[in-house]
Parts: C-alpha cells; structure tokens; sequence
C-alpha cells in the first residue's frame, strides 16, 4: 500500500494507492496560522507534522510520499523547533538589504518571501533549517533531507553546479532523485518534493498531447511555466525539475488566495487583471503553442480561466483533475523499480 500526500496551502490531501488502483482519499484543512498580520504568516510546525503522522497511523501504509508547498521553512536547535513554520506567504524579507547573490542557477529569484533572505530579520540561536518538506523528513525520520525541487526554493542551493552555500546553519540534504530515507511507524517515508513540480508532472502526464506547452498552475498562488530538457536563462525562475529537465517559472501571479480578496470585486475588472498578468508572462518566457490549465482554481472558477485563456489567444486544455497526488504516484513508481 502506498499512501501520497500533499501538504497544500489549503488543505493536506491524501490518497491511498493498492496495487496502482486508488482505494481512498481524503483531506484535512492546513492548521490556521498562528499570525497573519502583514508582513509575517506563521503557523505552528508541531499542528503540521502532527496532521501528517495522524494520516500515516491512520493506514500503516508501506511507503509514504510527500508534495509540499515551497518558500517556507521552520528553524532548530538541538532538534526542537525554535520558530513556528514561516509560510512561503510571509513576506518580512521585502526591504532588506541581502547579504548574498543569487544567480539563475539557484532556481529561485531574490524576493521578499525568499528563506535566506527572511533568515536576515530573524535573531535566534537556532543550529539547522528546515524546508517544510526537510522538516516532515526530520519529524518522521531523523533526517534534514528532501528533494531538490522543494531544497531549492530556499536560495541556498546552486541547483546547476549541485553545489550548497555556507550557512551557519545545518541545510538539508537535497536529493537529485525520489528515494528513501528512513521509516516512521513501519512506513519507509521518501524524500518531499515541491508541490508545483509534482503538478506539472502529474498534468502533463495525464495530457500527455499537451505536455510540450505552457502549464498554468492556479492553486492558492499561481505560476506560468514550460518545461524545458536543459538549464536555460531568462527573465524567470530556471526551477529544478525531475529527470534532470528545468522548469522555466514565472512566479507571483493571481490565483486562488486573490481571487479570495476580489470576492466582492467586480468580475471584468478581475478577469482584466488576470489577464494582463498572464498575457505579460507569456512575453516572458520562450514561445510555445498551447497552454494546459491546472489547480483548484479551474474548478472552483473554470468560467473565469477560460474566459482569460480565450483572450490569451493560444491553444489550450483545462483539467481540472490531475495534480500533485498524481504527480507523485508517477514518482512512486519509479520509485519502486530503482
């Protein structure tokens, strides 16, 4: 029995899979934060892995896989949590001045949500970081490990020259491949992979004819993006993906938390912000010629992407189904046969 599960920004969503057929799912909400008051979104590490272990106990599955959203992270010492989870929505690092560079091979762009940057504004005697992905590994196993795709987006990695800055803290390992490291409650637990690439890989798999296009990925916050066989420059995040490909990314972009905020806002002016944000992302990236339209966003509010895809004017594919629970039963089973 394989149990997938992907820890949302929403939600934590599960699936059971038994001999490559699904035979239950399920979600819990992702715990309420513990501060959202502009700049800062925190909430409390321990709610976290406690959700993940109660679903794990739940089944006793004999292999667990984890997507994760990306740009948070949680601090140690001694292997205590000395900070609650700081969210890819918090925002303290806008205004500092970094004390690092980052280049496109780092797979991540200096921004004010960025980990290394955020770790500037914090005083603290803490010794390791954690990914939210790293930090499940460590609660589970023992071990400050994941998976490039999620140990990127924190800025301390050179995803090109597989290289880690200094830092005076313990970084997790990064993994170039799914694999196990360790076990919890009889489970062997596999490395975390970031969310948007699980994603991608689950919806370009299951539209397979669509694959060589754009994917717009619209969950709590939106990405446009194209997978591309080699590292390649531009005016947009070069993310590690699998398969040693790079996802070519353009972040920051409306989705559901903005559409939360638009709920009382008129539609066209809504749409019209949609689309000026996605038809500029477009111009950002190297041409393709059709777009597939992915996330919880297309089925809570599919007449509002369509209407925007129509005015993109490309080809293009809604689904609403597959994501990363897809994705990783995709990883699961090469899993199996490494």
């Amino acid at each position: 029995m394989d149990l997938l599960i992907d820890v949302g920004s929403s939600n934590i969503k599960w699936k059971i899979y038994e001999e490559g057929k699904g035979t239950g799912e399920g979600s819990l909400p992702f715990p309420a934060p513990l501060r959202d008051e502009y700049p800062y979104f925190e909430v409390d590490g321990e709610e976290i892995i406690g959700c993940v272990q109660k679903i794990i106990r739940l089944f006793s599955p004999s292999r667990t896989f984890f997507s994760v959203q990306m740009h948070g992270y949680i601090l140690l010492k001694n292997g205590k949590p000395v900070t609650p989870y700081i969210s890819w929505r918090d925002k303290r690092g806008e205004g500092i001045t970094p004390h690092f560079s980052i280049t496109q091979e780092y797979g991540v762009s200096l921004k004010p949500n960025l980990p290394r940057l955020s770790l500037q504004t914090l005083h603290t005697d803490a010794d390791s970081f954690c990914t939210l992905g790293s930090f499940l590994s460590y609660c589970l196993t023992g071990r400050n490990e994941t998976h490039i795709t999620d140990a990127a987006a924190s800025g301390f990695f050179n995803v090109k020259l597989k290289s880690i800055d200094e830092c005076r803290l313990y970084l997790p390992e990064a993994s170039f491949y799914v694999k196990e490291i360790g076990r919890y409650a009889s489970s062997r637990i596999y490395t975390p992979t970031g969310d948007q690439q699980a994603s991608v890989l689950g919806a370009v798999s299951a539209c397979s004819e669509h694959g060589n296009g754009y994917v717009m990925n619209l969950g709590t916050a939106g990405q446009l993006c194209m997978i591309s066989e080699k590292f390649i420059r531009g005016d947009f995040e070069s993310r590690p993906y699998f398969y040693g490909k790079t996802l070519c990314t353009v972040t920051g972009l409306p989705a559901g938390e903005f559409l939360e905020r638009q709920e009382n806002a008129d539609r066209t002016q809504t749409e019209e912000i949609m689309y000026r944000k996605y038809f500029s992302a477009l111009q950002k990236l190297p041409r393709r010629k059709s777009i597939l339209a992915v996330g919880g966003v297309t089925k809570y509010h599919r007449d509002l992407v369509e209407r925007v895809l129509n005015r993109l004017g490309l080809d293009y594919f809604v689904d609403e189904k597959s994501g990363a629970i897809e994705g990783l039963k995709i990883l699961a089973g090469e899993a199996e046969k490494r």
